[in-house]
């Protein structure tokens, strides 16, 4: 689920409670140009299979199955017409039509029939001399098809060792249509509309990406589909658009899929050249793609698909360790795997050339097989990426499976059906009760984890931190905690005045007050609910108690909060007092009575120290470019006592206040990082980058020292500390080596204003 939008509210833009209810107000985004272009791309799907499907039931089909031995022969398997059912098991060399002529002999043509014959496309045939021999075979079967249908005489069937038999060549129609072509055309049309929910849910590049790699693999299954149904009757125009269109839609793919895991979940370093560099490869791939002239061309194509997604693990890799995410690692997985498949079923096409049964099987079947498994990939990324309750779907899928399978013995056992018959039957049969059922089961299954009085307080007490620092967060921060609460199938902000919560609409409208807050414009604003429990129920009395308690209780974390915060801010100020006016006397006074100039220099600089700390724990509020000020002089004077250099770099895009905690933080970092590097690096140089832009504080410190392989260090208090700092802070850390020697460590913080205001200050070395 998408987080809360952190957007400021404007109430001037906001509609008032009557046009709300009057329902005068701007459509939801799903009930304006988004869902009508939704309906209109799905009819036009829709429209484009039956199209397919029209299509198909004018071509040609032989009353007759044909499978190839292991030795290449083609032997006649299945015979529609039982007056014929004497032909199965003989084998077929050729078809041939004789055309009558007036006052000449009769012509007759043939056209061979092998193996090469039954492959459905000529794009998963790895040989370039074989591609051309398929496209040969195939335009002289086209030939006596059509000469056979446009002098309207029988076809023969050249048979080995028995005479021709004579075969009436019937349009596919309707029932013709094999049940395999509306599966694929069902999970094509599937796809395809998943891409375009997800692209109009949000236009962003990645979705983008993901719409395209969508579209593209709804586009594959729907050529598997059509050539499952073409026999060997493979149109002329069909086989060139086949091979092209196929491998075009591979390198967008892998185009698509280098913007995707660039992008999502959270953006690479350099990116833009990343997705850049994977598009000009895509292009270059669709280019050498084009017709498939040469044996070099094939293994460019498919390699170069290969080489894509190798990098593209080895980028999600380093992502993965720089930036964890949950998300990264199923990427990582899904991707492994589909590449490695892939890489199979390559090797598999090349090398089956031994037997051509098993090549055209591979490259029939295991070709169609990859290709529904990525489809599904497709289908779950965007569920497995926003949504918490995907496992309740599993296990719902997991029992429908359980019922089809079921289902499947019972119709063998019982009804004797055929294998494929009954598996079709049961799979549909168990898909139309899921469907029907799924929201009845989903609303009574115990696994739904409410929201408890406990995490309805933890989430208060959060929503109140946050709020602290940004008073124009509320109405998202409570739209989301009421989404949670009451499940509502609408919500909106609306201007208007009301004293507590309300019900309208015989409960389907539930109206709340927003709570007023300082340095906030939110006090005539009204939050408002429709629909509770997903439109299951109406809104209560209770609802309504239960919702202005939550605003009270809301208010009493915050007053509790400000007091709180009032304490510790005059508790630090006592603090840093007694610090200057007690320690910092007794240390002026022991400097003077040292008894050598280093002893001397070593109390001066502790009351540096001392001065820096009083002066933090005194100010109300601490900038980043004055904290980046008082950092600098600090570790300036830190270093020059050993006569190391410091090289300081600062990149802001804009200043930011920092709280307690992170001006702390920070602090306590930079000083143990120069400390570390003073006491073991024996260093001459320090360098410190500092960056903050997009929200993301970045901090690195490298020295040119003595020290390496930081992945052996045993961290003790100090540099566990840091560890533990930099937790605090919500960023990683991690050191490495410098180059050309010595150690960098670098901090980066990626979302720095939503650092706990107010989290425990811990105390270290």
């Amino acid at each position: 689920m998408a987080a809360a939008d952190s957007t400021p509210y404007s109430a001037g833009t906001l509609p008032t409670l009557d046009e709300v209810l009057r329902g005068k107000q701007e459509l939801p985004k799903w009930m304006g140009w988004r869902l009508r272009l939704l309906v209109v791309a799905v009819l036009t799907g829709c429209a484009a299979v039956f199209l397919a499907a029209h299509w198909l039931t004018s071509q040609p089909r032989l009353p007759l199955t044909l499978k190839p031995t292991a030795n290449g022969q083609v032997r006649i398997q299945t015979v529609d017409n039982p007056a014929l059912q004497r032909l199965e098991g003989h084998l077929v060399e050729a078809i041939r039509v004789t055309i009558p002529a007036v006052d000449e002999e009769p012509v007759t043509l043939a056209a061979a029939i092998d193996v090469l014959a039954l492959h459905r496309s000529s794009y998963w045939i790895s040989s370039p001399q074989a591609r051309a021999r398929f496209t040969t075979l195939h335009e002289a079967i086209n030939r006596v098809s059509q000469a056979a249908a446009s002098n309207q005489v029988l076809l023969q069937l050249g048979l080995v060792d028995t005479p021709d038999e004579p075969i009436v060549l019937q349009r596919r129609g309707w029932s013709g249509l094999n049940p395999l072509f509306w599966l694929l055309a069902l999970l094509a049309l599937t796809l395809f509309s998943v891409g375009w929910v997800v692209v109009l849910a949000g236009p962003q590049w990645r979705n983008v990406a993901f719409f395209i790699l969508t579209m593209c693999q709804a586009t594959q299954l729907m050529f598997i589909a059509v050539e499952h149904n073409l026999d060997i009757f493979l149109p002329d125009w069909f086989i060139p658009l086949d091979a092209s269109v196929r491998a075009v839609m591979d390198a967008i793919s892998a185009g698509a899929i280098v913007q995707i895991a660039m992008l999502h979940p959270r953006k690479v370093q350099n990116w833009p050249w990343v997705i850049a560099g994977g598009w000009v490869t895509a292009a270059v791939m669709a280019w050498l793609s084009m017709g498939l002239p040469s044996q070099g061309s094939w293994l460019w194509v498919h390699g170069g698909g290969i080489a894509i997604g190798l990098i593209t693990l080895w980028l999600l890799h380093r992502s993965l360790k720089v930036n964890p995410h949950p998300f990264t690692l199923i990427l990582q997985r899904f991707g492994l795997i589909s590449l490695g498949t892939w890489c199979l079923l390559l090797l598999s096409v090349s090398m089956g050339s031994t037997r051509p049964d098993m090549q055209l099987n591979i490259a029939t079947y295991g070709v169609m097989t990859w290709h529904v498994f990525f489809a599904s990939e497709l289908l779950l990324a965007p569920y497995l990426s926003r949504s918490k309750r995907i496992l309740q779907e599993f296990s719902m899928l997991a029992a429908s499976s359980t019922v089809a399978a079921s289902m499947d013995l019972l119709f063998v056992a019982v009804f004797s059906l055929g294998q494929f018959t009954s598996m079709t039957l049961s799979l549909f049969l168990a898909f139309g009760s899921y469907v029907s059922v799924r929201r009845w089961l989903i609303s009574r299954m115990p696994g739904r984890d409410p929201i408890t009085m406990e995490r309805l307080f933890e989430r208060l007490y959060r929503i109140a931190r946050e709020l602290e620092a940004h008073p124009d967060r509320l109405p998202p921060l409570l739209l989301g905690l009421m989404q949670e609460l009451f499940e509502p199938l609408d919500t909106a902000v609306v201007r208007g005045k009301l004293a507590q919560a309300e019900l309208r609409g015989n409960g389907s409208v539930l109206l709340m007050p927003m709570p007023s807050l300082r340095n906030a414009s939110h006090v005539d604003e009204i939050l408002l609910l429709k629909h509770a429990g997903k439109g299951l129920r109406l809104f209560t009395s209770e609802d309504a108690r239960l919702a202005d308690r939550v605003i009270d209780q809301l208010g009493r974390a915050l007053n509790f909060d400000q007091a709180v915060e009032q304490g510790r801010s005059e508790e630090r100020l006592r603090i840093a007092q007694d610090l200057h006016d007690d320690i910092g006397a007794r240390l002026l006074t022991l400097m003077y009575q040292a008894p050598n100039s280093g002893i001397e220099e070593y109390i001066r600089h502790t009351l540096q120290d001392l001065k820096t700390l009083t002066r933090g724990l005194a100010a109300q509020s601490h900038t980043l470019n004055e904290a980046a000020g008082e950092w600098k002089r600090d570790l300036s004077q830190r270093l020059s006592s050993v006569h190391c250099e410091l090289v300081w770099q600062m990149a802001i895009d804009h200043d930011v206040t920092l709280t307690m905690v992170q001006w702390s933080a920070l602090t306590r970092i930079l000083r143990e990082l120069v400390n570390n590097t003073i006491s073991h690096a024996k260093a001459k140089q320090v360098r410190v980058d500092l960056q903050f832009q997009d929200d993301c504080l970045t901090l690195s410190v490298s020295d040119n020292g003595v020290g390496s392989a930081p992945q052996n260090w045993s961290h003790g208090l100090g540099l566990g500390g840091v560890r533990k700092r930099v937790k605090q802070l919500g960023g990683i850390v991690v050191w490495q080596d410098a180059q050309p020697k010595g150690i960098r460590c670098e901090v980066k913080v990626p979302a720095f204003s939503l650092c706990p205001v107010n989290a425990p200050l811990t105390h270290g070395n």
